[in-house]
């Protein structure tokens, strides 16, 4: 009788997972699960280098790599995902190879042995997102409901940072935690990826070859490009702020403890944007989503510029996480409506390449020679003027767009 009641229990599980709501559930755990990973590394890899005795310029050329890296290896490896429409399988590859690149980290001891460790972990890493993003979508029957998805990335990433940095205090086993803590997450995401729905959201009777034409196709759309520019800037704006937010309230006599305050009160902003991002983008649509996101972000940059006292920036840091979040679920929408189907993961991978890759690792190369030369409160202004024109480029690729969707067929 046990073994019956266990079995019933699982085909009642498997039942469940093959529903609408089963799908979404084993998305939101995904995006939940590979944020936590990600909290345990990302925000503590520099104080890790510095522990190690890397130096400064070292430090800032490492994380420079996954800007850059990740504009190629993301779109080569979602094209390949889309061409063998063998998902599930590429993200397990890339899981997979970051957990060996994660053992073999403790080891480095030089900024030249940890060269080829971040450029393998940036490699493999840089697919992942794009891939999420495009299952996501495809197990909503309305892709609108993307950030009740995506919220699960934002609760876990805030969870985690708290948790991790806490083990750090408290445990004693010091820095190299980190690499342990995303490994174990790695697991229980490759658990996760068994679950997840597949991919299927053309029929392969009227889908074309998947090739590099697609995208050219895609690409040419009359204001797609100019919407792709308004990405890359918002890139630029938003690394000023990532890479040199700590330093700024340093500068303004803020501690430690503020600097976390401030990253979890972004996490709040973000979360409750997420949760209504459909309702947002029913009623702006995506392209309106992204010119509010930039509103959001000129304030953020403007705040940042003219307060002097330091308790007031996680204030500011609400319209942070809210500007993600508009932004992501923005782009992720406009991009999902305009990508033929069979290439639908690859043109996500365009969208956060530009994004993630080339925006903001062109932004932290101008906002560090901005912080050498002037200081954080110029930089926060000057990429405030540079929100401005990314804001006035989106209302032009919106106009084209408007055109373009007035012309009748004759």
């Amino acid at each position: 009788m046990p073994n019956m009641q266990k079995m019933s229990v699982l085909n009642r599980a498997k039942e469940y997972l093959h529903t609408p709501k089963g799908r979404q559930l084993s998305m939101w755990l995904a995006f939940f699960i590979f944020w936590c990973g990600a909290a345990a590394y990302l925000p503590y890899i520099s104080v890790y280098y510095e522990s190690v005795n890397i130096k400064g310029s070292q430090i800032g050329q490492l994380n420079s790599i996954p800007y850059f890296v990740s504009f190629f290896s993301s779109i080569v490896f979602a094209f390949l995902s889309d061409v063998t429409r063998r998902h599930k399988l590429v993200l397990t590859l890339c899981v997979l190879g970051i957990t060996g690149v994660l053992f073999v980290y403790p080891s480095a001891r030089t900024f030249a042995s940890f060269v080829p460790i971040v450029l393998a972990y940036s490699l493999l890493h840089a697919p992942i997102g794009p891939i999420l993003d495009e299952t996501a979508l495809a197990a909503l029957e309305k892709p609108e409901l993307y950030g009740k998805l995506r919220v699960g990335g934002s609760i876990g990433w805030g969870i985690m940072v708290l948790i991790t940095g806490f083990l750090i205090d408290h445990l004693g086993l010091g820095l190299p935690i980190i690499f342990y803590i995303y490994i174990f997450f790695n697991f229980i995401f490759l658990i996760n990826i068994g679950i997840m729905p597949n991919i299927r959201r053309h029929s392969s009777a009227h889908a074309k070859p998947v090739s590099p034409v697609r995208i050219w196709e895609m690409i040419k759309q009359p204001g797609f490009m100019l919407f792709m520019v308004v990405i890359i800037i918002w890139g630029i704006g938003e690394s000023s702020i990532g890479n040199f937010l700590f330093l700024h309230i340093k500068s303004l006599g803020g501690s430690s403890t503020l600097m976390g305050v401030a990253l979890s009160v972004s996490l709040i902003g973000e979360i409750i944007t997420f949760t209504v991002a459909h309702k947002i983008q029913v009623r702006l649509g995506p392209h309106k989503m992204v010119l509010a996101a930039f509103a959001v972000l000129f304030t953020w940059l403007t705040g940042l510029s003219l307060i002097r006292d330091p308790n007031a920036i996680p204030f500011f840091q609400i319209f942070g996480g809210a500007g993600f979040a508009l932004l992501q679920s923005g782009s992720v929408a406009y991009v999902d409506q305009r990508a033929p189907r069979e290439i639908g993961t690859t043109a996500q991978a365009v969208r956060g390449a530009l994004y993630f890759g080339l925006g903001a690792g062109v932004g932290a190369i101008i906002s560090g020679k901005l912080y050498e030369s002037s200081g954080s409160v110029v930089l926060f202004r000057t990429m405030s003027f540079v929100s401005i024109a990314g804001f006035l480029i989106g209302i032009v690729a919106y106009l084209i767009e408007r055109r373009r969707n007035s012309v009748k067929p004759v």
